[in-house]
């Protein structure tokens, strides 16, 4: 790809992320394509051989397509889970690629994008805005896509804000603030918890792992939590909607007639809890999840209808036992460890990988390309980042 073209595809990658599902898979399937392309170069193949998160995700896709000689679920669907889970692999492949001038311009146009998308909640808030194709992958998001949205909300806040600490000049600093302020006021006014929780997280791991002297670590801590706490007690979205997950909570009985939200999380965790104690080495087999899961709900409650148990750990352990959760835990731990590793310029990488880990705590953030492309998608940028290969050809 010539050196003009790749630029152009950063930005296009920033902004399918928020686009529907077929758009991101169009990008993300040029950006494959044009990676090996350029690895017909003998140094774009050594770069690649050199990356260690190359390694521990082919042990574990190597497992998990083990896993399948004993699984029940059938040949599609085995195809299926296994794509979706080697979709971790363009992460090395499109990082040694992607020219650090068009990683950077991808994150820029990420933040556009993130505050476009906040611009969107904002006017709803002011005045509802009527449906249209033109945010119906946004503003009028169901399901997963709205939760993912949410979390794309809180990484653009979280980028926006580095990238104004960093900023020299002190009028872009600024507007790069005022930017992160923005998306991060979208983001309390939109109705998913996810990314509401996830912000000061992630700029709270910002603020401990990437400062040059503990005063300025200890000052950046108490402002991410003075600045949650005000945001928590004066944004009535924010408040409301945790206490109504706290409530879901209390009231939790272990039936699959459960119909909260988060008492249905705590319905599969519990019965997917149970898959894996009868199988702990090397579980299930892939894909296995949802036809066991059919098999010992109730038929016609909402909680029969789930397609994953909304924790990509437990699905991951109920699928290849404890050596998949192993092995998944060695690539999170070379992922971070790449980023503590890096420098400065590794903060979004490190951020991403932050975002990914915490959400697959409480969804399907690895298995549902909804959540894994956007986000796979945004941890290549960060590897180009640190990367810095010479532009390409």
């Amino acid at each position: 790809m010539s050196a003009a073209a790749w630029p152009a595809l950063g930005a296009a990658l920033a902004w399918s992320l928020y686009l529907p599902l077929g758009a991101k898979y169009a990008v993300w399937l040029l950006a494959v394509l044009a990676a090996l392309v350029s690895m017909r170069d003998a140094a774009c193949r050594r770069r690649l051989q050199q990356q260690p998160l190359l390694r521990p995700l082919l042990l574990l896709m190597g497992w998990l397509a083990l896993s399948a000689v004993w699984s029940t679920a059938a040949p599609p669907d085995l195809a299926a889970h296994l794509g979706l889970y080697g979709l971790w692999l363009s992460v090395p492949l499109l990082g040694v690629v992607l020219p650090m001038r068009a990683a950077r311009l991808a994150l820029l146009h990420f933040s556009t994008a993130s505050a476009g998308v906040a611009l969107l909640f904002v006017v709803d808030h002011l005045h509802r805005v009527p449906p249209s194709w033109l945010w119906h992958s946004t503003l009028f998001a169901e399901g997963n896509q709205r939760i993912a949205n949410s979390t794309l909300l809180a990484l653009g806040a979280a980028i926006a804000a580095w990238q104004g600490v960093r900023a020299v000049d002190p009028r872009r600093r600024l507007l790069w603030l005022l930017l992160a302020v923005w998306i991060a006021l979208g983001l309390a006014l939109q109705d998913r918890r996810s990314g509401m929780l996830l912000l000061p997280l992630l700029l709270l791991v910002w603020s401990i792992a990437r400062q040059p002297s503990a005063q300025r670590r200890l000052m950046l801590v108490a402002i991410v939590l003075a600045g949650a706490t005000l945001t928590w007690q004066a944004v009535d979205t924010v408040n409301s909607r945790f206490a109504e997950g706290i409530s879901e909570l209390r009231s939790y009985e272990s039936s699959d007639r459960v119909a909260t939200s988060w008492g249905q999380r705590l319905r599969m965790l519990e019965l997917t809890a149970q898959m894996v104690r009868e199988h702990p080495w090397v579980g299930q087999g892939l894909a296995s999840w949802q036809g066991l899961w059919l098999q010992r709900t109730t038929p016609g409650t909402a909680v029969h209808a789930n397609s994953t148990p909304h924790n990509d750990y437990l699905l991951l352990t109920q699928q290849g036992g404890v050596v998949a959760l192993a092995l998944l835990l060695a690539v999170l731990v070379t992922a971070f460890r790449q980023a503590l590793r890096a420098g400065a310029t590794a903060v979004p990488l490190l951020m991403v990988w932050t975002a990914l880990a915490l959400t697959a705590m409480f969804n399907a953030a690895m298995r549902d390309a909804k959540f894994s492309l956007p986000l796979l998608l945004l941890a290549a940028v960060g590897v180009a980042l640190i990367q810095a290969p010479p532009d390409a050809d």
